[in-house]
């Protein structure tokens, strides 16, 4: 995604914003794209899980099933999610930053 969005990093950096600012603007962005994605795969996962269980507690006679979801574990995962998404952005915003304007303007 920074890496296809060029020409408007380049219009930012030629519009006065500093280096430092756009790689923290692209690492918020990929952070908060990584949780958004976290938490949706989270309430995916437990409402799957709860069809699943209840599934199989019907398929096998066993009286109701409570899905239990560990908060912490939870919390978690979503963190290193996030993490991720922050150690994943550190080499294209790098490169977005250090590409002079003109030079990715003029890229076509």
């Amino acid at each position: 995604s920074v890496l296809e969005r060029t020409r408007e990093s380049a219009l930012l950096r030629a519009l006065g914003l500093q280096r430092r600012q756009l790689r923290g603007m692209l690492t918020v962005e990929a952070v908060l794209l990584a949780l958004v994605g976290a938490a949706v795969g989270v309430v995916v996962g437990v409402a799957f899980g709860g069809v699943g269980a209840a599934s199989l507690a019907r398929d096998t006679g066993m009286g109701a099933l409570h899905l239990a979801v560990p908060v912490p574990q939870t919390l978690g995962v979503v963190a290193v999610a996030g993490l991720a998404g922050a150690l994943a952005s550190v080499l294209p915003a790098r490169r977005a930053a250090l590409a002079t304007p003109i030079e990715a303007l003029a890229d076509r």
